[in-house]
């Protein structure tokens, strides 16, 4: 059987979608890259110009807006000392820290205002509201906003928005398989 040329070249735009998934972001105030290596998710987040008294979040979930989410909490107090929190928002403007911390702090490397940190959680279900990212939900970044006493006040400026990351599909075999089609 011949196929035409022309479905041939229908059938092959479809493919690199059933392939495709987002695994990284980056803009001019953060990065951020993430792997699934079983039932563990890695977050490496990155932070371009995180001051003192400042703090930057990676918020989850599918909302509506800002509420519903919940939030990895990277702060730097006056003593420039890294915390790591996490919580979730009831609702817009308000953040509810948890008691205990649900990821793991595997890295941290502060220079000057460049912050680099990389996180493991579990990719299924953690943390006092049994939050799972083994399913595609939006990812948020948000840049920051002032520290006082340590509570976290609101966040400054523009939020960023990465839609539908499915993270348990960027394994080491994907990240793998788009180096070898970038090296060709």
């Amino acid at each position: 059987m011949i196929v035409p040329i022309s479905l041939l070249f229908l059938f092959l735009s479809f493919v690199p979608f059933s392939y495709s998934a987002t695994c990284d972001f980056e803009n001019e105030v953060a990065s951020m890259s993430w792997m699934a290596k079983g039932d563990v998710l890695q977050i490496n987040f990155e932070h371009k110009n995180l001051t003192e008294n400042r703090w930057a979040s990676i918020a989850f979930g599918n909302g509506p807006g800002m509420t519903n989410l919940e939030s990895i909490i990277f702060s730097r107090d006056d003593n420039n000392v890294i915390t790591t929190n996490t919580g979730f928002t009831p609702k817009k403007k308000k953040v509810v820290v948890d008691d205990v911390s649900y990821v793991t702090v595997r890295n941290v490397q502060l220079k000057g205002d460049l912050l680099r940190i990389t996180v493991t959680r579990p990719l299924g279900p953690a943390g006092p509201r049994d939050f799972s990212l083994d399913q595609c939900v939006n990812w948020i970044v948000v840049p920051g906003g002032a520290l006082s006493n340590g509570k976290f006040k609101k966040h400054h400026g523009q939020i960023y928005f990465v839609k539908d990351v499915c993270a348990a599909k960027c394994t080491a075999q994907r990240m793998m398989r788009v180096l070898s089609n970038r090296i060709h």
